[in-house]
């Protein structure tokens, strides 16, 4: 399949701008008291959600959510504005669980699953493990509860739909790069500048373009390791600007690259076919 008429609409590049709020349920799964050091994720309810609402606004670019459930439970009202502004919410866990969930991981994945679905009115149908671990249970759950993706993968630079399974619908993975396209990993261990990032971001966009032509950009709007402060806020807005200007891009909600994919199963099942 050519890349120019891979992606919807024949766009030459698709670019997912997804937002990982870990908010303060990232310090309640491991047991902390979210204040003063550990009160970052509380920066993304109280001010980074926002910031990239207004920016999206500006931008006109639909984004996907990967929310908690107990962040939902507890301030509804900023997740149902995410909701009204056409943004996607999709599940990352209830507490952000970083930890093996055993057997109680399918009453886990349904508690988030049906909090979102009772606060916004609409059932999530993507997923993203919020701390890269998956179980023999992960899949079958997410799938008998309806989802059709999972962002969890980082083993290809395409999406691609799983092995056909008698009497199970298709099912999407879109894969991320958690070295040059997530935020975290470059401000929380690499200690990376937000210049430094802008320029990493625009370097792999490029490389991206002239081949397989997909970009899931991940931010987290939280102080401290991700980008909810002013100055990296800007760094993500300078980005944007510039995928935009760039001829031939498509920003999507991860749910409608999910549909794009799985509405021709024999052409993603192996896309480098």
């Amino acid at each position: 399949m050519a890349t120019q008429t891979r992606w919807p609409g024949g766009a030459r590049t698709v670019l997912c701008v997804t937002v990982h709020v870990d908010g303060p349920s990232e310090e309640a799964g491991r047991g902390l008291n979210a204040l003063g050091i550990h009160s970052r994720g509380r920066y993304a309810i109280r001010r980074g959600v926002r910031r990239y609402l207004d920016m999206f606004d500006r931008l006109g670019i639909p984004a996907t959510f990967f929310v908690c459930g107990q962040d939902v439970e507890t301030w509804p009202e900023l997740y149902r504005d995410i909701h009204r502004a056409g943004h996607e919410l999709a599940a990352h866990g209830y507490q952000h669980e970083g930890w093996d969930l055993g057997d109680a991981e399918p009453a886990l994945l349904e508690k988030t699953h049906r909090i979102i679905a009772d606060t916004v009115g609409e059932a999530p149908v993507g997923w993203c493990s919020p701390s890269g671990r998956k179980s023999r249970l992960t899949l079958p759950t997410l799938r008998r509860l309806g989802y059709r993706y999972d962002a969890s993968e980082k083993d290809d630079d395409l999406p691609y739909l799983l092995p056909e399974e008698a009497g199970q619908p298709d099912f999407a993975i879109l894969p991320n790069n958690v070295v040059s396209l997530d935020d975290h990993p470059m401000y929380a261990i690499g200690r990376a500048l937000a210049s430094e990032v802008l320029e990493t971001w625009i370097q792999e966009l490029e490389a991206i373009e002239a081949g397989d032509g997909y970009v899931q950009l991940i931010i987290h709007p939280e102080a401290n390791g991700g980008s909810g402060v002013p100055a990296r806020a800007a760094a993500v807005e300078a980005f944007l600007r510039h995928a935009q200007a760039r001829p031939g891009i498509a920003a999507l909600r991860m749910k409608t690259l999910a549909e794009h994919c799985l509405a021709a199963p024999d052409a993603w099942r192996n896309p480098r076919q």
